[in-house]
């Protein structure tokens, strides 16, 4: 097998260069081809590297099961670009001919991805975005999404603000997060379960910010000026950095809670921020260094860090789940084909270092959208991850079998690997909460 290395390439019919990584079997020998879309250079390079690392992971791993397939890993570098991504996705598609597309970390990157693989019926993977859009009004069959979009992060997370409001004794809550299509879906999808919880809530405020804005202190400066009991985020990566850190300057967490359930726990944020991240900040992410405390999940991370030297992002997990979950399609499909792995990848359950024990992830055969245990928590001091000095903590977990986003979708479907018993017994999420870091 050919394994890792790096190309510059120019490809025939473009005008720009292109750098990707090739990982896996030859082209011509390998039972899979797959074209994925990672920024690799530029301000967002982190993520394309860590998905480069989880991608030769598991691929190493399925390199001691004889009856995975072989698989031919394209990484392109999409720069986190738009229309360079638009580029790389149609020459994946028409030059390369690449049975499975794969990632896209922008979500708007990804609907546009996911528009050129519908009208070509290429396989697209979705691993890193978190638009719920593309399981909802722009699903298609080709379509798959491998974690957590916002919908379900928001779902727990009003599971969340439900169980803490006798404790806290909230009443109000405003909002902050970017001016793009996510910033809007991940609220929107809150107040739609709050509802759907029938939680009485009043909100204050609503401010968007730009991307990659720099100075946060008018809006902050606004929620000083007549706090809410709970401000929401949903920033994600430096642009939630900031704001922490100006936050922190000016005082906002002696005033009010602050909650982001989608991307704020993540190593990024714990690994920049260090010292000066608070402690009691209520955050989650698709994946934790310090959670669950499994044997799967410490090899994983502990295997990373040997690999790259630092502790992985969620975007890391992400990449993983793509490749986990074409072998273990493969392996089940009665046809050893692309289309064959197509139709068994809905209601696919299999496992992954961020399942607790007991639970596989699954794939809902309705929406297409992977079902995974959401683990919320405080943040707390810990030294083990430098050069984070603090992870979660007090931990609140839910099921997907009980997220208001989720259950309808659930309720309609049989999903396989999710046994009635099983979806009971995860349904003690909440109430099993308190798990220690």
């Amino acid at each position: 097998m050919k394994w890792a290395h790096w190309l510059v390439l120019g490809w025939l019919w473009s005008t720009t260069a292109v750098a990707e990584v090739v990982l896996g079997s030859d082209k011509n020998t390998a039972d899979l081809d797959i074209g994925c879309l990672y920024p690799l250079t530029g301000p967002s390079a982190l993520w394309g590297s860590d998905a480069v690392v989880a991608i030769k992971m598991a691929l190493d791993k399925l390199k001691t099961d004889p009856n995975a397939p072989t698989m031919r890993v394209t990484v392109a570098d999409t720069m986190g670009k738009q229309y360079r991504s638009r580029e790389i996705a149609l020459q994946f598609i028409e030059r390369e001919q690449v049975d499975v597309l794969c990632g896209v970390v922008n979500s708007n990157i990804a609907l546009e991805t996911s528009k050129l693989a519908f009208e070509s019926r290429t396989l697209f993977l979705g691993a890193g975005h978190s638009s719920p859009r593309l399981t909802e009004d722009a699903l298609h069959p080709w379509y798959f999404h491998l974690n957590n979009d916002a919908s379900q992060s928001s779902g727990a997370g009003a599971r969340y603000l439900q169980d803490i409001k006798d404790e806290w004794r909230w009443k109000t809550l405003s909002y902050i997060g970017p001016d793009y299509e996510y910033g809007h879906q991940i609220w929107q999808k809150m107040l739609t379960a709050l509802d759907s919880l029938d939680v009485d809530y009043h909100v204050k405020d609503e401010f968007y910010s730009l991307h990659g804005e720099k100075d946060y202190r008018r809006y902050i400066d606004a929620l000083l000026a007549d706090p809410p009991d709970i401000v929401v985020s949903g920033h994600w990566t430096r642009d939630l950095v900031s704001f922490i850190e100006q936050a922190q300057l000016a005082g906002l967490f002696s005033r009010t809670r602050f909650v982001n359930f989608d991307t704020g726990g993540g190593y990024f944020v714990l690994s920049r921020l260090g010292d000066a991240l608070p402690e009691g900040l209520v955050l989650s992410a698709r994946s934790h260094v310090n959670w669950p405390a499994t044997e799967a999940n410490r090899e994983y991370v502990g295997e990373f860090y040997r690999r790259a030297g630092r502790y992985p992002t969620f975007i890391a997990q992400d990449a993983y789940a793509v490749i986990t979950a074409l072998a273990t399609a493969w392996k089940q499909a009665p046809e050893k084909t692309v289309e064959g792995v197509r139709l068994s990848l809905g209601g696919l359950s299999f496992s992954l270092p961020e399942d607790p024990e007991g639970f596989q992830s699954v794939i809902d055969p309705r929406t297409h959208r992977i079902l995974q245990v959401q683990a919320i928590g405080e943040t707390v001091a810990d030294g083990r991850y430098s050069p984070a000095t603090r992870t979660l903590g007090k931990w609140k977990f839910y099921s997907p079998y009980e997220l208001p986003n989720v259950i309808e979708s659930v309720a309609e479907t049989s999903v396989a690997g999710s046994s009635s018993d099983e979806r009971s017994k995860w349904r003690l999420g909440a109430e099993s909460a308190h798990v220690g870091r």
